[in-house]
C-alpha cells in the first residue's frame, strides 16, 4: 500500500484526488465526523483495554485477555512506528509528511476486533456487525475531516488484520479444551440456530466487503485515467472510493476475525 500509493507519483496523485474530493461538502459533515473522531483518544483506548480484560476475566478466559491486550498494543504501536519512524513520504509536490497508516482507524479497528474476541460466541456476530460499522465510521470520518487519505485508512486495517492473525494463531497453539464456547444456545438446536445466524452475518459481511472493494477498484481505474483532468466529478468519485475502502475494508476485517474465531476453541 505504501509502495504503490505513497512512494510513486501516480499513486500520490490518485490518493490526493480523493483527498481533494473530501473537501466537497465538508461543511455539512464536519460536525458529525468530529463527534466520531472525538471518541478516539488515549483515554478511550486505555478504558477500552480495561473493559476488554474485565469481560475476558468474567468468562474466566485469561488467554483471551492476554490476546486482546497483545492485539490492541501490538497493532497501535506498529501503526505509530510505521507512520513516524519506518515509512516516509517522498516530496513529489503533494506533501512530504507521511500519514500512513491512520492512527484513529487503528484504534477503532483494534477495539472492535478485540471485543469480538473476548465476547462469548453467541454475541460475536452482533459485535462484528457493530464493530465493522464503528470502524468504517471512524475511517470515513478521518477522510471527511481531511486528516487522512484513503490509503492511510486501508493500511491501518491491514495492520490490524496482521495482528488479528497473530493472536488467533497464538490461541490455536494452545491445547484445545473440548466444550469451550459450545454451550451457548441451550442444546443442539440452539447451537445449530446460533451457527446459522453467525453464518448469515459472516456472508453479509463478506458480500459487503466484496461489493465495496470491487466498486472501489473500478472507480480507481476511472480516476487514474482521468487524473490529468480531475474536476469535481472525478474528485467526488475518488472520495467515494475512499468511503468504499473504509466500509469494505472494515467489513472484511471483522468478517475475517469472526470466521477465524468460529474455528478456534475459545
Amino acid at each position: 500500500m505504501w509502495r504503490a500509493l505513497v512512494t510513486t507519483g501516480p499513486g500520490q496523485v490518485v490518493d490526493e484526488i480523493a483527498f481533494a474530493g473530501s473537501a466537497r461538502g465538508r461543511d455539512l459533515l464536519d460536525a458529525q465526523a468530529t463527534t466520531v473522531l472525538s471518541v478516539v483518544s488515549e483515554g478511550t483506548l486505555a478504558l477500552g483495554v480495561v473493559l476488554l480484560v474485565v469481560l475476558a476475566a468474567v468468562r474466566r478466559r485469561l488467554a483471551l485477555a492476554v490476546a486482546a491486550v497483545v492485539l490492541v498494543a501490538g497493532a497501535n504501536v506498529t501503526t505509530q512506528l510505521l507512520k513516524k519512524v519506518v515509512l516516509d513520504r517522498p516530496a513529489l509536490g503533494l506533501g512530504d509528511v507521511n500519514s500512513l497508516p491512520s492512527g484513529h482507524t487503528t484504534v477503532a479497528a483494534t477495539l472492535a476486533v478485540a471485543l469480538v474476541l473476548v465476547l462469548p460466541p453467541a454475541a460475536r456476530s452482533t459485535a462484528a456487525v457493530l464493530g465493522a460499522a464503528y470502524t468504517a465510521a471512524t475511517g470515513v470520518s478521518t477522510l471527511v475531516a481531511g486528516w487522512h487519505r484513503p490509503s492511510d485508512v486501508a493500511a491501518a486495517l491491514l495492520v490490524v488484520a496482521v495482528w488479528t492473525g497473530v493472536v488467533v494463531a497464538g490461541l490455536r497453539l494452545r491445547e484445545p479444551r473440548p466444550g469451550r464456547g459450545s454451550t451457548a444456545g441451550g442444546g443442539r438446536s440452539g447451537r445449530a440456530l446460533l451457527a446459522a445466524g453467525a453464518l448469515v452475518v459472516l456472508l453479509g459481511l463478506a458480500a459487503t466487503a466484496l461489493a465495496a472493494l470491487l466498486l472501489d477498484a473500478a472507480g480507481t481505474v476511472v480516476v487514474w485515467r482521468a487524473a490529468q483532468d480531475a474536476g469535481r466529478a472525478v474528485q467526488l468519485l475518488a472520495y467515494g472510493g475512499g468511503v468504499l475502502v473504509a466500509t469494505g475494508g472494515s467489513a472484511a476485517l471483522l468478517g475475517t476475525a469472526l470466521a477465524l474465531l468460529r474455528r478456534t476453541p475459545v
